[in-house]
């Protein structure tokens, strides 16, 4: 795996949430009109994952200032609405990390640093460009139905590959982004691209789909920012619904300090 840039384990763990993909070229593809097939096992997975409650187990290795960080964790995935984390070091033992994400804010708490960061999407889109719909798409590996259209207009089959490319642009006022996502013949998220207007690149490409829900096994994140490239492997270990309790989703922050980005 490669090693992340220099940075606090709050950066490395912001990576864990972002939107990203990857980039294929069109070679030999062609242009098909019955997408029916595809789009009916696309949505199938995307109608079990928003109407469970899911919890993940996941794991990671993060490399910060030449020390390796084994990391555990859970996600609880609550529909399209809010997502929870939660961060252990294996080495160290204790819990490192709280997220909680919602479609208005989110917060990031960093216990190994005691440092947290709240506030609303925006106030880092200029650093991560990412969203709640961007994030839940990425956790899940789910596409979002209001952001992807199977159509002879946007979608490409390429048969060498037995894949199908799904080409969005998304506009705010002038600026256009641009996501390429690739499903395999089974209806499966393999990778999916997105490329800010200001040249940001983020890619992840999921493999192994072997666990419940339509789930991947393991899923090798890329960033790149500013001309700066991160990566990162999670292997998703365990997928299940929710029955009984839930994580305690008020964050404390009050003994933390508050950084920006």
């Amino acid at each position: 795996m490669k090693k992340l840039c220099q940075g606090s384990i709050l950066s490395s763990i912001l990576l864990l949430f972002l939107f990203c993909s990857c980039s294929k070229t069109h070679i030999g593809s062609r242009q098909i009109t019955d997408f029916s097939s595809l789009e009916a096992k696309v949505k199938k997975q995307h109608d079990i994952k928003f109407s469970n409650v899911l919890k993940i187990k996941f794991k990671t290795i993060v490399e910060t200032e030449d020390r390796e960080n084994k990391l555990t964790g859970r996600i609880f995935s609550f529909s399209d609405t809010c997502l929870y984390v939660s961060v252990m070091s294996s080495s160290l033992g204790i819990e490192v990390a709280q997220a909680l994400m919602k479609t208005d804010s989110i917060t990031v708490i960093n216990k190994y640093e005691k440092n947290y960061f709240s506030g609303t999407y925006a106030d880092f889109r200029n650093v991560f460009g990412a969203d709640f719909k961007a994030i839940y798409s990425f956790l899940t590996s789910t596409y979002l139905s209001d952001t992807i259209s199977f159509n002879s207009s946007n979608t490409n089959y390429q048969p060498n590959f037995n894949r199908f490319i799904v080409n969005t642009t998304l506009s705010e006022n002038s600026n256009k982004s641009f996501v390429t996502t690739i499903f395999d013949g089974y209806g499966n998220l393999a990778s999916t691209e997105y490329k800010s207007y200001n040249g940001d690149i983020f890619r992840a490409i999921y493999s192994n789909f072997a666990l419940s829900y339509g789930f991947p096994a393991e899923l090798v994140l890329t960033s790149v920012v500013k001309g700066k490239k991160n990566e990162i492997k999670i292997l998703f270990e365990n997928v299940s619904v929710v029955n009984g309790s839930l994580p305690d989703l008020n964050l404390k922050v009050d003994k933390y300090k508050r950084v920006s980005f």
